[in-house]
């Protein structure tokens, strides 16, 4: 019941600055798992950024992290990097999904929805794709397999700007 009330009022909550196409990625207050260092998406300056909200009991989440793990590792020496936020209530089981489904690409926890609110997350997955400035270009809702040409293309494009 938690769970569901944490995703709804991150959902409908009226975020000061939603996180929209043309605009820089607003920061979170969340800590990158395993370092605890604060999650600061300027530290990206100069890297195309897909920032990832997921959650364990979102199976088009799980769905997409094999794909998104393996074009990471792909492009990262082109200068790519993924930022995924988890948002299930229970982090503990998001780290227990993790050691079973490991992804080499940075992980925070936001088990209390403040960062989604700040995005204005609309659908799990959502995916912001930002440009080596930090400007978010597309915004993906949902994931499904046909998605993975579009998502891959886009990136291209933007490493080559």
């Amino acid at each position: 019941m938690k769970k569901t009330l944490i995703l709804i009022a991150a959902l409908l909550s009226s975020a000061v600055h939603a996180a929209k196409e043309g605009e820089v990625l607003p920061q979170c207050p969340d800590a990158i798992y395993g370092n605890q260092e604060r999650l600061d998406f300027t530290s990206y300056s100069g890297k195309v950024v897909l920032v990832d909200f997921w959650a364990t009991w979102c199976p088009p989440c799980k769905k997409s992290m094999p794909f998104l793990n393996s074009l990471r590792n792909e492009l990262i020496n082109q200068g790519f990097e993924i930022v995924a936020i988890n948002v299930d209530e229970n982090t503990e089981e998001a780290k227990q999904f993790l050691a079973q489904n490991p992804v080499d690409y940075p992980i925070a926890f936001d088990p209390n929805g403040k960062c989604p609110g700040i995005f204005d997350v609309k659908a799990m997955p959502s995916s912001y794709l930002a440009d080596k400035s930090g400007k978010i270009r597309h915004v993906h809702l949902g994931f499904r397999d046909e998605d993975q040409p579009t998502l891959r293309a886009q990136i291209s494009a933007l490493l080559a700007e």
